[in-house]
């Protein structure tokens, strides 16, 4: 009998994400912008912008992991 992992909601995740995190992510993924364009808008050079997102995508990757295994 195969067993299913229920993966939490996408917008919990999101919401435990530090704010700033959570701004990298929606102004490069969801908004559909480059690194560049999302550290323009949020006032944050490039490669802090990039470094930035790196952090955010591996924070929300562990809470993911975490909730997964919870069975959240």
């Amino acid at each position: 009998m195969p067993t299913t992992t229920q993966r939490p909601p996408a917008d919990l995740l999101l919401r435990s994400l530090s704010p700033h995190h959570r701004k990298i992510l929606v102004a490069t993924y969801f908004h559909r912008r480059t690194t560049r364009e999302a550290a323009h808008l949020l006032g944050l050079t490039p490669e802090a912008a990039k470094s930035d997102l790196y952090h955010a995508m591996r924070d929300l990757s562990d809470k993911l992991r975490r909730a997964t295994v919870a069975g959240m």
